[in-house]
């Protein structure tokens, strides 16, 4: 039976504001889980939740937003030691006030990575082992796909930079993902830093940091390889800036319990994982962040 390594990945979801500013909405990070550290090709695609309330305690500007991304995503190898990845994201947002409901759907950025396998044991050593680990280095870059346009005088909209489709802004992405097996324990750590730059509206979303850590366990269940995770999420982000002025009431800092299963065959995989924050700090003082959910569906090629 094919004993499966993993590595763990964390990817910045396209998309960000003055309400939802502990680290942009939908412009945060979203913490991807579990792929097998084989050679294969994947294409697979995957559903994420998440939702914020503002002014929780008041009964007159409470406000409920939720973002629900769809997104194609695929994994190559286009030579041994260099993998790359592509995201594709459509987003269906709704917020909901004391005076009614608003909705937003659209195409949301595309992102491309690429990483360089600097150290896999696996990949080295033709002779299977109980202790493997794997780092891989790169980067990458989020395109202006979605739309990032908004009129702050008309009450129809949703007049707020997160709740737009896009950031329509070309941002940079460098990132680190460091994975150590032994037997059927794992430990995966990544740290993921992305430089945002100003759009055509002179709005600039701050630059964000983002890390992971997850110790998972994999057992055999016939054919199929059944892989429980559970571990840490954390998110900072820097302050925005509209025409080159500092908006205080942006960025902030968040920190999440995740817990999640994924099964693997030699063909597909299939990955449920949940985020509980722990501690956040919103710059704004009004924005709080709730549960998040990701479900995903892979197919290996």
């Amino acid at each position: 039976m094919k004993t499966f390594r993993f590595f763990l990945l964390t990817l910045l979801l396209p998309a960000a504001s003055q309400a939802c500013d502990i680290c942009g909405c939908a412009n945060s990070g979203s913490y991807f889980g579990l792929m097998p550290q084989s050679n294969k090709s994947v294409i697979g695609i995957r559903y994420n939740y998440l939702s914020f309330t503002t002014h929780p305690n008041s009964q007159v500007l409470r406000t409920e937003e939720k973002f629900n991304v769809t997104e194609l995503y695929a994994r190559f190898f286009p030579i041994k030691r260099v993998q790359v990845m592509a995201f594709l994201p459509y987003r269906m947002d709704q917020q909901v006030t004391t005076s009614g409901t608003k909705k937003q759907n659209g195409l949301g950025d595309m992102t491309l990575l690429a990483n360089y396998n600097i150290l896999n044991t696996l990949m080295d050593t033709e002779s299977s082992s109980k202790f493997s680990h794997t780092l891989l280095v790169g980067g990458g870059i989020k395109l202006p796909t979605g739309r990032f346009k908004y009129d702050e005088n008309d009450v129809l909209q949703v007049a707020n930079a997160n709740f737009q489709p896009g950031t329509g802004s070309t941002d940079f992405i460098v990132n680190a993902f460091y994975t150590v097996n032994l037997n059927q324990w794992g430990l995966g750590v990544n740290v993921s830093r992305k430089f945002n730059t100003t759009n055509s509206q002179d709005y600039k979303f701050g630059n964000q940091l983002f890390g992971t850590m997850d110790l998972y366990r994999s057992f055999k269940v016939g054919k199929i390889t059944l892989t429980p995770t559970f571990g840490l999420y954390a998110e900072q982000s820097g302050r925005g800036r509209k025409n080159e002025l500092l908006l205080d009431e942006t960025g902030g800092k968040q920190l999440n319990g995740t817990v999640g299963v994924h099964l693997f065959s030699n063909r597909w995989t299939l990955g449920v994982n949940g985020q509980k924050p722990i501690s956040q700090r919103s710059n704004s003082g009004h924005v709080v962040a709730k549960e998040r959910v990701l479900v995903q569906l892979g197919f290996l090629f």
